[in-house]
C-alpha cells in the first residue's frame, strides 16, 4: 500500500504524552473537534484512566464510560455523549475503578474498539503517558500515533527510544508535537533533525 492510501485508511489515532502532567488542554480533543467540524463522524475516547480529562474539557458527566464498558457493565455505544451536531461522540473514562490495566491488552478491548470503528469515520484516543503499559497496549490496537514530546524535558536519546518503542507496535507515528520547545531556533532545528533521522532509520530496518 502506498503512503497516501495508507494515510487514507487510518481510522484510529492514539495521542500520547511523554510527561504525566495535564495542563487542562488535550491534543486528542483538538484533533477530534477539527475532524468533526469537517463533517466526519468522530468518536473521542478518554483512554487515560489514571488522569482522565476529556469529561472536564467538554463539561460532560463521567458516571459511565470506558472503565464501566471494560467491566461488562455497558456497551460502549450506549454511554457515548453526542456533541457538535452529532458529528462528535465522546466516551469518557468512566467511574469504575481499574486495578488491572492489562485489560487494555484484552480481546474485550479489541472488540469494543472494533465496534466503535464500525460506527464512525475516525476514532481518536486520548492515551495515558507513554511510560504506562496501557499506552503500548492501545498502540497495538490503532493505525496511527501522535506523540507529544517535550525537548526541554526529554533528551533526544529518550525521544528516540519512545519513537522506536511505538513504531515496533506496527502503528505509524504520523505526528510529533513539541511542547516547551528549546528557546533557540538552532537547538529546536537540531532536535527535530536528529529525531527525524532516527525515525527514518527505524522505518527502514524494523
Amino acid at each position: 500500500m502506498d503512503p497516501y492510501q495508507r494515510l487514507k485508511s487510518m481510522k484510529t489515532i492514539l495521542v500520547t504524552n511523554t510527561r504525566s502532567f495535564s495542563d487542562g488542554n488535550s491534543m486528542a480533543a483538538d484533533i477530534a473537534l477539527m475532524i468533526a467540524q469537517s463533517g466526519k463522524k468522530v468518536a473521542l475516547i478518554d483512554g487515560d484512566l489514571r488522569r482522565p480529562a476529556i469529561h472536564r474539557i467538554f463539561n460532560i458527566p463521567n458516571d459511565l464510560g470506558l472503565s464501566d464498558v471494560l467491566h461488562n457493565h455497558r456497551s460502549p455505544l450506549s454511554v457515548l455523549h453526542s456533541l457538535e451536531d452529532d458529528n462528535l461522540s465522546i466516551l469518557t473514562s468512566g467511574s469504575h475503578p481499574i486495578s488491572n490495566f492489562a485489560v487494555f491488552n484484552s480481546e474485550k478491548m479489541h472488540s469494543h474498539l472494533q465496534l466503535i470503528k464500525g460506527k464512525f469515520d475516525r476514532v481518536i484516543i486520548q492515551g495515558p503517558p507513554f511510560f504506562y503499559s496501557e499506552a503500548l497496549s492501545l498502540a497495538v490496537l490503532v493505525d496511527s500515533i501522535v506523540l507529544l514530546i517535550h525537548p526541554g524535558y526529554n533528551k533526544t536519546a529518550t525521544s528516540r527510544a519512545i519513537v522506536d518503542k511505538f513504531q515496533r507496535t506496527g502503528a505509524a507515528v504520523v505526528g510529533i508535537v513539541m511542547r516547551d520547545q528549546p528557546k533557540h531556533q538552532a537547538d529546536q532545528t537540531a532536535f527535530i533533525d536528529r529525531l527525524l533521522t532516527f525515525d527514518k532509520q527505524v522505518r527502514q530496518f524494523s
